[in-house]
């Protein structure tokens, strides 16, 4: 094959964009034990020199894609406003975003099971978000007069822990009707209670 008749080389974007695509459909196709930087490499039509270059390992490889995807969403969290709705609403709304992919669950679970750093950082990072979150939605609750003092942390943190608990746990869909469940039976009256 000349020079003339190879196909352009991909740019960092559509490379990076290919091997994320190659990670999460394999992980969602075949599962976490088939995502290895060989299979990952020959779906992305790339060598596997390539991904250990940039990433230590196919877990942090799946962080990468999930943050890669995640960007494209038009909404997210840090543009909300939680001003035009009653704290019910924002939670329910918010609550409703949780992506419970079983299968990144899973990873998830295998890798905190083998004691991964990462997955102790990657939820350290979830939870300070989820925090965030819940300080912006009980500030706009508190300037609408339906609390009067925010809450403690651990209030803030449970409907998160709840909504992993249910899909990494009990292995079970996170539907609308649990979220309104969750929200209506225990987050509403736990932050009622310290008012």
């Amino acid at each position: 094959m000349t020079a003339q008749e190879r196909a352009p080389r991909k740019t960092n974007e559509e490379l990076n964009t290919s091997i994320f695509s190659a990670a999460m459909m394999i992980l969602n196709e075949e599962g976490y034990e088939r995502v290895t930087f060989n299979n990952v490499a020959q779906r992305a039509g790339t060598s596997r020199a390539v991904l250990y270059r940039h990433w230590d390992s196919v877990f942090e490889l799946l962080l990468a894609a999930q943050a890669h995807f995640d960007e494209g969403k038009p909404e997210t969290f840090a543009n909300i406003d939680f001003s035009s709705r009653n704290l019910r609403a924002n939670l329910i709304n918010s609550l409703k975003h949780f992506d419970g992919s079983q299968p990144f669950l899973r990873a998830l679970l295998i890798e905190l099971g083998q004691n991964n750093p990462i997955v102790h950082q990657y939820f350290n990072q979830l939870h300070q978000q989820q925090l965030f979150i819940m300080e912006r939605m009980l500030s706009a609750a508190q300037l609408a007069g339906e609390i009067r003092h925010t809450v403690t942390d651990n209030i803030k943190q449970l409907p998160f822990d709840l909504l992993l608990y249910q899909a990494m746990v009990d292995q079970q869909p996170v539907t609308q009707t649990f979220i309104e469940n969750l929200v209506d039976t225990v987050v509403l009256p736990a932050i009622m209670a310290q008012q």
